[in-house]
């Protein structure tokens, strides 16, 4: 065996080392060093020592259903599972080993381990599942290495390259980039990570067909370009209009209900009207800078384990979080250190096929104006390690360093002003009022000056849980409202997509970048938390006492086709002393 990561692509490190990851923390693996005290069979005892030799940590990972071994070794091991890869990986059978250069084979590996270890419980059709998550796998493999072929040519706004910079995704999913319905062409028209920019679709739609609710009663904005065409139709004919992906457009058109729409004149197709609309790292969200706002398109792609429309529980659970919002003192909204992305309008036609109805439904979202746009950043994007190994989050720290390089105190100092416009407003948010975000690494903005946090964003409120026990309007909401869970539910996605997929990855990142350690990072964040607000303390108490964190199975959930009711694992609390 010759080893060397410079025989390895950096996307293909970066996909082996995702999928890895995801694999070991949710088949209860999240450390699979080998002790120094143990002795590997004879063919893999001197790569060890090599490895070792050169500050490597090495594992192994035994796949007895194929009756083959991986090794490989650690440059960095952290306590959420955010390994880094230091090593080629190395498949071995029978004492023979071969290093894998090709991370589909780690896939297909992957895809029949879950399938053996489901055989035991009597689930049905796991080839079946083993098959699919294959093509999934692959599927997003594929797009990665897809992403990674050309640079977008079209100057963008600082802040849509920041949207549109996540070519590989979320670090513990195995089908972050997967999709279907795009073809080649749509991708380089649509797709964020190839720098796409479009006009959307208008359609006019007579008054009596569109079903509107906004939380101010009042129309939403529309552009006021598509404003100025439309207006004779508007004005004579007594008709709305309604925004569309260009691509959902072309799909809407071939469905019969629409056609029937059309030449009965209750609905006007106007085609591409309006300013460039920047496709945010959801896809389907667009972001309008010239307007400052956001709008959740309906986009009937299958992303990751979803087709990306919106059903009518989605959007009523984002209007009523929204509404229970905007009920809270303004101060606790709109902060000058956070600040939360409310859904303002919901649209779509008044039909009787729920399905149709998802699939002209849109969302409007308030967005940053271009003065603070300009300094935000999408947090998943800050985080991801590119193919070269450059990291967005190396150069706000270079930045907020200064003239001098950055140390363990200096990005101590860092952590915790990042804390107190993420963490800290959003643990206080729930103490007081129950409100849980669902602000992972995605649904995350961070604005910065000078390298420095200072504002915190939170949008997607479809993501939002509202307690029960805890919220003090209910009133305000339907008993039956998708927006109230438990406090035991509210209480446990705040904990995952807070803590666990927001806050962990951030201080893994940070760590990995070498200037200081991630147990220092995790001491830091219980100091901050003890210092929150005193309604906020019998929370904290709990964080700091439990032993273990949840996080989703997003493995899992693939496997077993559980989108909606996802797979729940726990990790070790970093927290926890």
């Amino acid at each position: 065996m010759t080893d060397s990561m410079l025989h390895v692509s950096g996307i293909e490190r970066r996909l082996a080392e995702q999928y890895l990851n995801t694999y070991c923390r949710e088949t209860g693996q999240p450390d699979p060093r080998l002790a120094t005290s143990t002795s590997p069979e004879p063919t893999l005892a001197e790569h060890c020592r090599h490895w070792r030799e050169t500050a490597l940590q090495p594992f192994v990972l035994d796949f007895t259903h194929a009756g083959v071994r991986l090794a490989g070794a650690f440059s960095y091991f952290s306590p959420i599972g955010y390994h880094r890869l230091g090593s080629a990986l190395w498949l071995g059978q029978q004492g023979v080993w071969r290093r894998l250069d090709d991370v589909a084979t780690l896939s297909d590996l992957i895809a029949g381990a879950l399938e053996a270890a489901a055989s035991g419980d009597g689930a049905p059709n796991l080839a079946q599942g083993r098959l699919r998550l294959q093509a999934l796998m692959r599927n997003s493999i594929a797009k990665v290495r897809r992403f990674h072929q050309d640079t977008p040519a079209v100057p963008r706004p600082a802040y849509a390259q920041s949207e549109q910079g996540l070519r590989f995704g979320h670090i513990f999913h195995v089908t972050s980039k997967a999709s279907d319905g795009f073809t080649e062409s749509d991708l380089q028209a649509y797709a964020p990570e190839l720098g796409a920019s479009f006009q959307l679709h208008y359609f006019a739609v007579r008054s009596e067909l569109l079903q509107r609710r906004s939380l101010e009663g009042k129309a939403p904005p529309i552009d006021p370009a598509a404003l100025h065409y439309a207006e004779p139709l508007l004005r004579e004919g007594d008709y709305r209009l309604l925004p569309c992906h260009p691509w959902q457009a072309r799909y809407l058109l071939a469905q019969p209900e629409v056609s029937h729409l059309l030449r009965e004149g209750a609905l006007i197709s106007l085609g591409a009207l309006g300013e460039r609309a920047w496709p945010t790292s959801s896809v389907r969200t667009v972001w309008l800078p010239q307007q400052a706002l956001f709008i959740k398109l309906a986009l009937n792609i299958r992303i990751t384990n979803f087709v990306r429309n919106n059903p009518d529980e989605h959007v009523r659970r984002a209007l009523d979080a929204s509404l229970a919002l905007s009920c809270l003192p303004a101060q606790r909204v709109r902060q000058p250190h956070f600040c939360l992305l409310l859904e303002t309008a919901s649209e779509t036609l008044r039909l009787p096929d729920p399905e149709l109805r998802a699939s002209f439904a849109i969302l409007y979202r308030q967005a940053m104006n271009a003065e603070q746009a300009a300094q935000v950043h999408l947090v998943a994007t800050l985080v991801e390690e590119a193919a070269d190994g450059s990291v967005p989050l190396q150069t706000l720290l270079l930045q907020a360093a200064g003239s001098v390089p950055p140390d363990q105190a200096m990005v101590q100092r860092w952590w915790q002003r990042y804390l107190e416009v993420t963490l800290l407003p959003m643990l206080e948010l729930f103490a007081d009022y129950g409100v849980s975000l669902e602000a992972h690494l995605q649904n995350s903005l961070v604005g910065f000056a000078q390298g420095w946090p200072v504002c915190g964003y939170a949008r997607d409120m479809e993501g939002t849980s509202i307690s029960r026990q805890r919220f003090p309007l209910l009133e305000r909401l339907d008993a039956d409202s998708p927006a109230l869970y438990s406090e035991a539910q509210a209480w446990h996605r705040f904990q995952y997509y807070v803590l666990v997929n927001h806050i962990g990855h951030v201080a893994a990142s940070l760590a990995r970048l070498g200037w200081c350690d991630e147990h220092s990072l995790w001491e830091q964040a219980r100091r901050s938390l003890l210092g929150c607000a005193a309604s906020a303390l019998p929370l904290v108490d709990e964080l700091l006492q439990q032993a273990s964190l949840p996080a989703k199975a997003n493995l899992l959930s693939s496997f077993h086709q559980q989108g909606e009711t996802p797979s729940w694992i726990t990790i070790a609390n970093p927290l926890r002393k």
